[in-house]
C-alpha cells in the first residue's frame, strides 16, 4: 500500500520507522507554526501555575512553550500539578523539561486524554490548557461540564502551507491511502482548487470517530478507523477493515 501522511517534519522518522515494514511512505509537511508573543495575562498564568490541579499540553510545540515558561519563572516546577498531553511525541519535550507527563497508553486522543484520571475529579479545581490559536474546544468544554474552572493558553498560530496542499493534491494519483489527524488539513484537500481529493478513489485513514463521522458526511466512501493517532494504531489499521 502506498501511503501519504502530512505531518510535521521534526516527526518523519518516528513514523517513517513505524509504518516502513507495513507501506510505501510518502511523507509531506503543510503546517505553518508562528510563535505568539507572550501577553501580561499569559505571564500572570505562567507566574501561579502552582493554583493548577492539571496542565494539558496539546502538542509539541504547546509544550516546548510551556518548559520556555517554566524555565524563566520557576526554578523547579511546582509540585502536584498534573501534566497531561496526547502522546509520546509530546511527553518526551515534557520528560526533558524535567516534567513527568500522564498520557493515554493507546489512541492518543483528545478523548483519550480526557478518559485519564486526573481529569474525572474537577470541581471547583483549576485547569490550565495550553494549545494553539483556534481548533477544537473539547478539553474546556469537558473539563468545564465536568465542573472545572478552565483557563487557556494559546502559544502558536497554526496554518496549511497552499504550495504543500497543491504538491498533496498531484501526488494524489501516486497513493493509495491517505491518513487524516485534523479535520482542518482534511476540509483544506476536500476544498482544493482542481478537486482531486473529492473524485479521489483511495482510502482515508481517519484517527477518531469524531474524523470518521466527518468524512462520512463528507460522503467519501472509501474510510477505515484507526484505534488512535499513533503510528503504532495506524500501523494495525493498514492491515484492518472498513
Amino acid at each position: 500500500m502506498r501511503l501519504l501522511l502530512a505531518k510535521a517534519r521534526p516527526d518523519w522518522a518516528r513514523w517513517q520507522t513505524a509504518l516502513a515494514p507495513h507501506a510505501e511512505l510518502t511523507l509531506r509537511d503543510p503546517w505553518r507554526l508562528t510563535l505568539r508573543p507572550e501577553t501580561p495575562a499569559d505571564r500572570s498564568t505562567w507566574l501561579n501555575l502552582d493554583e493548577f490541579q492539571g496542565v494539558i499540553c496539546v502538542s509539541p510545540t504547546a509544550a516546548s512553550q510551556l518548559i520556555a515558561a517554566l524555565d524563566r519563572y520557576w526554578p523547579q516546577p511546582p509540585a502536584g500539578v498534573h501534566w497531561l498531553c496526547n502522546g509520546p511525541a509530546t511527553a518526551e519535550v515534557l520528560s526533558q523539561g524535567g516534567l513527568m507527563p500522564q498520557f493515554p497508553a493507546s489512541g492518543h486522543t483528545a478523548e483519550d486524554v480526557l478518559a485519564l484520571a486526573p481529569t474525572q475529579a474537577v470541581t471547583q479545581r483549576k485547569w490550565l490548557v495550553v494549545k494553539g490559536a483556534g481548533g477544537r474546544g473539547i478539553y474546556p468544554q469537558v473539563l468545564k461540564d465536568r465542573g472545572a474552572e478552565v483557563y487557556t493558553i494559546e502559544v502558536y498560530e497554526r496554518a496549511l502551507d497552499p504550495a504543500v496542499l497543491a504538491e498533496m493534491s498531484r501526488l494524489s494519483s501516486e497513493v493509495d491511502a491517505l491518513l487524516i489527524s485534523s479535520q482542518l488539513l482534511g476540509e483544506a484537500l476536500r476544498s482544493g482548487h482542481n478537486g482531486a481529493w473529492k473524485v479521489w478513489p483511495g482510502l482515508w485513514i481517519l484517527t477518531s470517530p469524531r474524523l470518521l463521522n466527518w468524512a462520512r458526511e463528507q460522503g467519501i466512501v472509501q474510510c477505515r478507523l484507526a484505534s488512535g493517532a499513533s503510528p503504532e494504531a495506524v500501523a494495525q489499521s493498514l492491515h484492518g477493515g472498513t
